[in-house]
């Protein structure tokens, strides 16, 4: 029998990253573990990790971002924690009205010179994001992202993301945790299917709320396979207890 310790966050946000990848870094020393999988939405978190692993790096990482430019409004970012709040009311004075949510080539060139991985989701059925487009005063593009989501929602229900069709599950009910462990989950899956991690390599990985302003607040200890149903959850280092 083994007594462990998981760290609960009042709320989800990047607040929660460093503390989040110190417990994180200090277990999987502990169990020798190599490989490990961050979820990053501008790359971010992969450079904290990297940041924190500086004078001791023996790991292979992987980041798996969104697809390649995307950005979401800044109306998706929640306003009901004081984190993701003050983060909103910054862009809302800077007048900036969509925030990066795919790392971008000059910080890829960046994390790949540290021997960082980068791996951008595809978006195959042209979903798009559906959350904060329905405002009346939409771009173009925003307004053409709603109409061909709004063609698909007789056949893909709108609770499917492209990470659940990359990963080739539902994984929204991993939501019922957190909402990064709905992701950490499924980049664990992606990154095997992909070919960047062998089949039942027991993994780190890490991700966050997009919606409470990026960051990481959920790491797991993973037995990685391709199909979601194979994984096998070992620890859960930390999430938030709201989302």
């Amino acid at each position: 029998m083994e007594i462990k310790d998981i760290i609960y966050f009042h709320e989800p946000g990047p607040a929660n990253t460093t503390k989040l990848l110190e417990l994180a870094i200090k277990r999987i020393d502990e169990l020798g573990i190599k490989q490990v999988v961050i979820a990053s939405q501008a790359g971010v978190t992969a450079k904290a990790f990297l940041e924190l692993t500086k004078d001791n790096r023996r790991h292979d990482i992987l980041a798996v971002t969104n697809v390649k430019g995307g950005k979401l409004l800044i109306t998706t970012l929640y306003n009901k924690y004081e984190g993701s709040k003050r983060i909103r009311e910054d862009y809302e004075k800077k007048g900036i009205t969509h925030f990066q949510a795919s790392i971008d080539d000059e910080t890829r060139e960046e994390l790949e010179k540290e021997g960082v991985k980068v791996l951008y989701l595809s978006d195959v059925l042209n979903i798009g994001d559906p959350w904060g487009l329905d405002g009346d005063k939409l771009s173009k593009i925003d307004e053409e992202w709603k109409q061909r989501r709004a063609k698909l929602k007789p056949f893909l229900p709108g609770h499917i993301r492209p990470l659940d069709i990359e990963a080739g599950a539902d994984l929204s009910l991993l939501n019922i945790i957190s909402m990064g462990f709905r992701v950490a989950v499924g980049v664990a899956i992606t990154s095997v299917r992909y070919g960047f991690v062998p089949r039942g390599e027991t993994i780190l990985s890490v991700a966050g709320t997009g919606f409470a302003g990026g960051g990481a607040d959920t790491a797991i200890i993973v037995e990685a396979h391709a199909n979601a149903k194979a994984c096998w959850i070992k620890e859960i280092i930390g999430f938030p207890k709201l989302k």
